[in-house]
């Protein structure tokens, strides 16, 4: 049994040393090769043979020596070699063929290929590499005669694709489109690599035509193959509505095809092209779709329309009011470009569909979207409500399930039922001890009239978090707010304040005319409290939004002697260059804080932004 052990011991030692010198040996090789010390490497390589005849890369090397050192004779002597000892290898013959060729001796090297083409004539790969090499020493009567032996044997549609990039290469379109056409129209597996050459030649101003007259001479012909890939030519070149009516003609006449369909409605909206990518997403949601599909198709269309929806831009030079901060978010500052009746239409399909198809999370997903364009474009809060209660029935993510539960607390506190969202928040919160959760209840305590809760709840958050929470810095703001405009004041102070909450309880339910004329009334019932300034200015603004400017002029004047003074100056400023087209008097506006407010802290951005005027 020692011996055995033994032996194995030896013979796995020797087979390690033998490797390790066939390594070295390599390594030395290709060293003299990259120095271009031929004659070194050659012997090398030839001892690397004379231990293992078949070894690959030595026999590789070797060719690619004699080829890059000219050495042909070597060369052909070595192939002759090879190839008797393997005469059914395809490569050595054809190589040999290149080798006299390069050697100048053109008729064998023609001869040894024809031979090649008799020996081999039914191996299609042989035709292949040799329609390659014809190329590359530009063999044209070679090439065609070999394409037309070949298609007597294989078919005529053997080397098309071939033929089509010989043909592109040389911008002979019109023959270059007729070969790829025979290549899809015989092999549909090929039809995804072939569409994309096809794409890729119409780059070429001089090809575009060719491709489009071609494809419609004979799409009618052959609609299941070339009408995708007549839509998809027209897609390229951004013309999305014949590529649109492409793929309908297509699924009209029997070959829908979910994926691809889905696939085009997708890039339709990515293009924004938005009508018709809705138009394709309801087309998709009439066919006899999987589950799974079905969603897809509802995703798409909620983000189709989520992609018309932004946030309406400010060109303020300052933040004036509480903007960045999570408890003042108002998810109705967005600004949509869809149509009305189409965006009713749209969701009038898409309910229709919810309520007929099998859950899965995207259907969740596509519910819960659907639910935010109800509430944040429609303002329809019952429908949103009832959307986001469904969805959330369903037991989605837990992140969806998150957001879903927040925009259950929005839309309650959106329809003034704001106990009914704190009695929800509070029994969610008893399951899920999430931060967003509890950062909600401070806001509905706080906007619907209960200050003192929300400040016990902050106070009681600040014991748990560390100034790296995200929400850190707005929990200290709103705690200050509180602090400063309602904790420190006297009565009517407090009354105030409660009066300012509930004109944001207004905003929350959309209602900002009702809100302006609360806080205009409490304005001219309490002129001399402390909060009196922040009022206003949160009237501006709103007299702003509402586009009433001279009114939102009368009104901002009253702060200027505030210790929002320097904002009410700047917000003037704002209004006569960006509402009146009065660059001069902004100016004047501007310059009155470059010389009286030296100290505040929109002393630089004022200033960049006086020598932006001046420099435009």
């Amino acid at each position: 049994m020692k011996k055995l052990y033994l032996k194995i011991i030896i013979y796995y030692f020797s087979l390690s040393f033998a490797l390790g010198q066939f390594s070295s040996s390599m390594k030395t090789a290709r060293m003299h090769e990259i120095n271009k010390n031929w004659d070194a490497a050659i012997s090398i390589y030839m001892d690397v043979l004379n231990e293992n005849p078949n070894n690959f890369q030595a026999i590789r090397n070797l060719k690619n020596i004699y080829k890059k050192s000219q050495r042909y004779e070597e060369g052909i002597n070595f192939l002759k070699y090879y190839l008797d000892r393997n005469p059914k290898d395809i490569q050595l013959f054809i190589e040999l063929g290149e080798f006299y060729f390069l050697n100048e001796n053109i008729e064998k090297a023609k001869k040894t290929w024809s031979n090649g083409l008799l020996k081999f004539n039914s191996n299609k790969s042989y035709h292949r590499i040799l329609l390659s090499t014809y190329d590359k020493y530009s063999l044209e009567k070679e090439i065609f005669d070999m394409v037309k032996q070949g298609r007597r044997n294989f078919g005529q549609s053997f080397l098309a694709q071939e033929l089509g990039d010989y043909y592109q290469r040389r911008k002979e379109y019109k023959k270059a489109i007729d070969e790829y056409i025979l290549t899809l129209l015989s092999n549909p597996g090929k039809g995804s690599t072939i569409s994309r050459k096809i794409l890729m030649m119409s780059d070429d101003v001089e090809a575009k035509d060719i491709i489009e007259i071609k494809l419609l001479e004979i799409c009618d012909k052959y609609p299941n193959v070339l009408l995708p890939t007549l839509a998809d030519h027209y897609f390229k070149h951004r013309d999305y509505f014949n590529s649109f009516n492409t793929y309908l003609k297509w699924g009209n006449r029997g070959f829908f095809d979910p994926k691809k369909w889905l696939d085009f409605a997708n890039n339709l909206r990515k293009e924004n092209a938005y009508l018709l990518s809705v138009d394709a997403y309801k087309y998709a949601l009439k066919q006899n779709l999987k589950s799974y599909q079905y969603g897809e198709a509802l995703l798409g269309l909620a983000k189709t329309f989520e992609d018309q929806i932004s946030p309406t831009k400010t060109k303020d030079i300052i933040p004036y009011f509480y903007g960045d901060n999570i408890f003042f978010d108002d998810a109705s500052q967005i600004f949509s470009k869809i149509s009305p009746n189409n965006l009713q239409f749209s969701l009038d399909i898409y309910d229709s569909i919810l309520v007929t198809i099998p859950e899965s999370s995207l259907i969740i997903e596509a519910q819960f979207r659907l639910a935010e364009i109800q509430y944040r474009i429609i303002e329809d809060f019952d429908k949103a409500s009832a959307l986001y209660i469904n969805a959330l029935s369903k037991n989605p993510p837990m992140k969806l399930k998150k957001n879903i539960i927040l925009r259950i607390a929005d839309v309650l506190l959106a329809k003034g039922e704001h106990k009914n969202s704190i009695t929800f928040l509070d029994s969610v919160y008893n399951i899920y001890q999430i931060e967003e959760i509890k950062n909600k209840l401070i806001e509905v305590h706080l906007f619907s009239g209960n200050p003192d809760t929300a400040l016990s709840i902050i106070n009681e958050t600040f014991t748990l978090i560390t100034p790296i929470n995200r929400s850190f810095n707005d929990l200290m703001e709103i705690r200050d707010i509180i602090n400063y405009y309602y904790i420190d004041q006297d009565n009517p102070g407090k009354k105030a304040f409660k009066q300012f909450l509930k004109a944001e309880y207004l905003l929350k339910q959309r209602k900002i005319s009702e809100s302006s004329q609360l806080l205009h009334h409490t304005i001219n019932k309490n002129s001399g409290l402390k909060i009196i300034p922040l009022i206003s200015l949160r009237r501006v603004i709103l007299l702003l939004k509402m586009k009433k400017f001279d009114q939102a002029l009368d009104q901002i004047v009253s702060i200027e002697n505030s210790l929002l003074g320097d904002k009410s100056i700047i917000m003037t400023g704002q209004i006569y260059e960006q509402i009146y087209n009065d660059n001069e008097k902004a100016m004047e506006y501007y310059m009155r804080i470059i010389n009286n407010y030296t100290d505040s802290i929109y002393f630089e951005p004022v200033r960049y932004h006086i020598r932006m005027l001046n420099s435009g």
